[in-house]
Parts: C-alpha cells; structure tokens; sequence
C-alpha cells in the first residue's frame, strides 16, 4: 500500500497502533518472526563508497543475523517526496591500499582445517607461529563466515570472521577495531590475510568468543511466552550505552548497526559485548555519508528521510529501540519495507512536525503529511514497564536527533538506579559485572553533576 495512502486511512482512525492481544498484531508478529528468521539466515548489505569489504556477518561466534539489509528490500524511496530518492552522495573513494597483517598464502580458513600465521618481528619483537583449529560455523552471510575456533598454543576458544576483501579499498572495520579496548566491547585479538587458490584475498578478525547474543537471550524468553526481567533489560540496555559513550566519544566513531544481534552476551556473567563495525565509520561533520544503512527495524527516521549529514544519535535510536523490543518481547517498528518502516514509526510517535522534519533532513520541511496522533507510551507496553522505563525510551526515540539524549546522559538515567544500589545483584545472586569503572576518557568533558550520578557512592568510596 502507498505509504500516503496508509497515512491517511490511519489518520481517518481506520488503522492505528495495533494492540498486542489484536488479531492485527499477531499477523504482524508472525511477519516479525519470518523476518528474524530470515535475518537470521543472513542478509544484504549496501556499500558505501571507499567501503567494501566493511558489511560482514555479526563477529564474536554469533550464530545470529550477519548483515543489515534484507535481500528484497531495495534502496529506493519512490513512495516517499519525489526528490528524496535523488540526494546525491559523494563518492569518497580511498586509495589507501595497505595491508599491515600477515598474508597466509593458499590456506583458505574452512570448518576442521587448521591455519597458522606469524606475528611479531618487527620492532626488535621475535616472530611467534600461532595456530587456530577451526571448529565449527556459527554465522554465516553474502559478505563473510564466522568460525569458532581454538587457539592450538593456548587452548582458547576465539571467534574468526573471514570478510573476503577489495585489495582496491583499505578495509575500515579492521582500522575500527584497532583503536577499541573497552569491557563492553568485543576484542581483537588477531588479524590475518588469508588467499585462496583462486588469488582471493581474505581478511580474517581473531576475536575474543562470547557465546550468546542479546537477540538469541530475547528470542528464548519470548518462546517460553515469558517477557525478559527488569533487572536484564537493565543491565544490558545501561552497557549498551556505556559502549556506545566509549565508541562515540573516546574513539569518535558511529556504529551503524546496532540491533540485538550485534550484542553478544555471556550467559554466565551477563556482560554485554557490542560487535560487528563492519558498518562503522567516524563521522566528519559537513562530509557526506549514505543513509542506506542500518538494519531495518532500527533506523533513525533521518536515515529513512535520506539525510546524508547525520550524528552519532543514530545509534541513540537503534539502541531505543532495541530497549522496546527487549520491554515487549517484539520489535517496536516492524516495518516490511524501508517506507514502511516510516508508518510504523509515525503510528507510534505521531506525525513529525515541520521543525522536526526539518532537524531530521531540511530538504523535506515543506512536505505535507497527514496529521496523526502520538500513540501515548503507557499504551505501547502492554507489561506496564516501571515509569521510569517508559521515560528514557521516550528520551531515546525523538524524532528530532538533537533532542535525544547522548549515551551518557542514559547511563545516569534513574532507570538504572537500582543497579547503583550497595547490594545490587545478579538473581542467582552472583555479583554484577562491572558497570561503574569508568575511565578519564570516558567521562572528560562530564558535568560534575553528571559524574555523580553516574558513579554510585559506595563505588567512588571504595576507589578513593
């Protein structure tokens, strides 16, 4: 259906927000669930220009989704304002051609073979061998595998993702995550060149191997007809956010792709991992980037408006709307198509105003569309998260990208004050992981004010 059309019939009130126990909702939901499947199985993605080789399967031993953009799903804008779909984005081609890992000639990663490479030897450092047997496949996708593996010298189980790669273009995500060493951020541990004996060349990532993902923990509670305990949406929506305040502000770089499929877990701990910056790029203020990006159901509506001058906020959506989705056991927008992911949004958040159109991408502020109603937050959540729940949510899906709160700022929201509490821990009653080691970094530029908030007094007694 036209998106204008689909508008219109939900402003005149015959089609609104669907409510959970609605027959409405349930077609939806099984849509949903096709879509996670096929998700699951592995999708397209869109390169960027001076980008290839950058899109990849979910790192770290996922077995979840591998890439952003389903296969059916086209970049065209056709239904939305004419000239939305004729923004032209500079062609940012980079000649950087270097390859600073070691090549390992005609030994093509595959389950049950082993590959070995050599580090070290430079810098006065010996030249070490380290071998990895790889074990099984656990993501697979259009642009990459990943394997869990183990490292024959130390018996440690790693994570491998193979990306074949362009030897015209410098590969970004490798470039990204050698800048990264945060607790909740997957780490690198290795990085080789593989060739084949067809003379395609390989980069493979060692990374540290996390067992779960937020997705895969959400999916199992949503199959028991279970809706994840508050303490869990807790813990893993504050390190998401403590992750991206680190990738943000530290190292100046925007994720692109945060969705619960790039969130590894460990079962035991509960430690969140952000992974797969297979998307991220550091973003230039007045440079030009493609706003084909991002996995469907968590695109900022700037993105869907073709701005191509967009902020980190992007992520400070996604990372909203995979808090709903971990609050209602479903996607929030779960939208079938780019443009339908629009109508999803504005059935919840009403119509954008014309200032808000205009923050999200200035060229559209003229645009007519339908008037439509604000679907109220109570009324979203049929489990009645606590108020305060609702209120950073509400904080995080702003239409306009200067209106949402940083990464920051929601890791000091009072939603997460009961896991500041003195005696703040896991069900099972082990201890949490660690939330408030903040580094200088991490907090510079924070208000004193801020800073209090963020770090419980029982935490900065003990560090004094």
């Amino acid at each position: 259906m036209n998106v204008m059309r689909r508008l219109k019939s939900i402003a005149s009130g015959r089609s609104s927000f669907s409510d959970p126990s609605s027959g409405d909702s349930t077609t939806k939901r099984a849509k949903v669930d096709q879509d996670d499947e096929r998700i699951a199985g592995g999708e397209q993605r869109f390169v960027e220009s001076g980008d290839l080789g950058e899109h990849v399967v979910d790192a770290a031993g996922s077995t979840s989704t591998v890439s952003s953009i389903p296969r059916d799903e086209k970049p065209n804008f056709e239904q939305l304002p004419k000239d939305m779909h004729e923004m032209k984005i500079r062609d940012d081609l980079d000649d950087d051609k270097e390859m600073e890992a070691a090549i390992v000639k005609g030994n093509e990663l595959e389950a049950g073979q082993k590959i070995s490479t050599t580090v070290g030897g430079r810098n006065g450092k010996p030249k070490q061998t380290i071998s990895y047997l790889a074990e099984r496949v656990v993501g697979t996708g259009s642009f990459g595998v990943v394997f869990q593996a183990k490292c024959l010298e130390t018996g440690e189980a790693v994570a491998i993702k193979k990306v074949l790669q362009d030897r015209r273009y410098k590969n970004r995500e490798l470039s990204v995550m050698r800048l990264l060493d945060h607790p909740n951020v997957v780490q690198l541990r290795q990085s080789f060149f593989s060739t084949t004996e067809k003379e395609e060349l390989y980069l493979n990532l060692v990374l540290e191997y996390i067992p779960e993902t937020v997705y895969r923990v959400s999916k199992n509670y949503n199959r028991a007809n279970q809706h994840m305990p508050i303490i869990y949406v807790q813990l893993y929506t504050y390190q998401i956010c403590r992750a991206l305040n680190y990738i943000h502000n530290v190292i100046g770089v925007c994720h692109r792709d945060i969705k619960p499929q790039n969130l590894l877990v460990n079962p035991r701990t509960h430690e969140l991992k952000l992974c797969d910056f297979g998307s991220a790029k550091m973003l230039v203020a007045g440079e030009p980037n493609i706003s084909y990006i991002c996995s469907r159901y968590y695109r900022a509506p700037e993105l869907i408006f073709g701005a191509s001058e967009y902020t980190n906020a992007i992520d400070m959506w996604s990372a909203g709307c995979v808090m709903a989705e971990l609050l209602l056991g479903r996607p929030l927008f779960p939208g079938e198509s780019g443009v339908d992911q629009l109508v999803e949004i504005i059935k919840v958040l009403g119509t954008p105003t014309r200032e808000e159109i205009k923050c999200m991408n200035p060229n559209y502020c003229e645009f007519k569309f339908p008037q439509i109603k604000s679907h109220p937050w109570h009324k979203v959540f049929d489990q009645r998260p606590p108020p305060e729940a609702v209120d950073l949510v509400s904080r995080m899906l702003q239409y306009s990208p200067k209106l949402r709160c940083s990464a920051l700022e929601a890791c000091a929201h009072p939603f997460f004050d009961p896991l500041r509490e003195p005696n703040a821990v896991l069900p099972g009653g082990q201890p949490l992981p660690p939330l408030f080691n903040f580094t200088a970094q991490e907090l510079a530029g924070a208000p004193a004010e801020l800073r209090q908030q963020l770090i419980p007094e029982h935490v900065a007694k003990q560090s004094s």
